[in-house]
């Protein structure tokens, strides 16, 4: 079911004019420093040119007269013994490239949904890692406020007893494709209609899954804020996971018969970082107007 912006709240006035467009293409110029994996036509031949001195001219044609039947990014091994065929020499090739990668760029674009009334935090502060007591007080302040029968400080304690926050705590996630944030492939439009996965999690237990439904989706707008997170703040493991689907996109190009889903509607493109991201690493925000609810007939 698609939520649509006729379901929208109010937002609190300020930040108006940190609106930019939903689609990427049509935002001003991606900076030379940033890297955006969405956009594929940025970074195609950078990545080419930068690893030039391992995937020569001799592995590109010996890719081309024998393509694997599969390609897949989590192994490259399909590539690595290429390279080391024509040259003779060993190579972790998804490793060197997010090391060259993050030589050669300063941010990671990426975009974080949720919903919320008010920009103003986030601006002024920037975005922050999950904090769990911050979420327990808003179930406080939202459902524990006598207007919700059967809701109680105990039924409270045994949610956040129950949901943990051991994968939760000081983690802040991404998705470097954004529109898998509300599309029906990326099934992740949960996020913008009830904000937090921490907070709803709590609140359903609490409250009951049709009043926290109810409750969070009727507090202001879904938000998309793109953030250009500093290189520093990506992990290794999850730049050579960029990095692997990068190569097996790059290489899927270069035959007809071999398909890949890299970049696709239902791709996988989330990341997590453990640092607040800063206010000036807000490129800005946009409120998407269709947003695909996988948990619609969540009751």
């Amino acid at each position: 079911m698609y939520k649509t912006s006729t379901d929208w709240g109010i937002m609190r006035p300020g930040f108006e004019g940190r609106e930019i467009e939903p689609n990427p293409k049509e935002r001003a110029a991606l900076p030379a420093n940033t890297f955006s994996f969405s956009m594929p036509e940025t970074w195609r031949d950078t990545v080419w040119t930068i690893l030039n001195d391992k995937i020569t001219n001799a592995v590109h044609s010996a890719f081309r007269e024998a393509p694997p039947e599969y390609l897949v990014s989590d192994d490259l091994s399909w590539l690595d013994d290429l390279i080391e065929a024509t040259s003779g020499e060993p190579s972790d090739t998804k490793a060197l490239l997010a090391t060259r990668l993050r030589k050669t760029y300063r941010y990671f674009r990426a975009g974080h949904a949720t919903r919320t009334d008010d920009l103003t935090p986030f601006y002024k502060s920037g975005l922050r890692v999950l904090r769990p007591e911050e979420f327990h007080d808003k179930v406080r302040q939202l459902f524990l406020n006598g207007q919700h029968r059967g809701v109680s400080e105990s039924k409270l304690e045994a949610a956040i007893k129950e949901v943990g926050d051991e994968m939760r705590e000081g983690r802040l996630y991404f998705a470097a494709q954004e529109d898998s944030l509300f599309n029906r492939r990326g099934s992740s439009g949960h996020y913008l209609i009830y904000g937090s996965e921490y907070l709803y999690c709590i609140a359903m237990r609490t409250a009951g899954t049709v009043t926290a439904k109810k409750v969070l989706s009727g507090i202001g707008r879904p938000t998309m804020f793109v953030c250009d997170i500093p290189m520093s703040q990506i992990r290794d493991g999850t730049l050579e996971e960029f990095s692997g689907m990068m190569l097996e996109y790059l290489f899927a190009g270069l035959v007809d018969q071999i398909d890949t889903d890299v970049l696709s509607p239902w791709s996988g493109s989330a990341l997590s970082i453990w640092e607040d991201v800063a206010p000036e690493n807000i490129v800005g925000h946009y409120h998407p107007e269709q947003i695909f609810d996988p948990l619609w007939n969540a009751w």
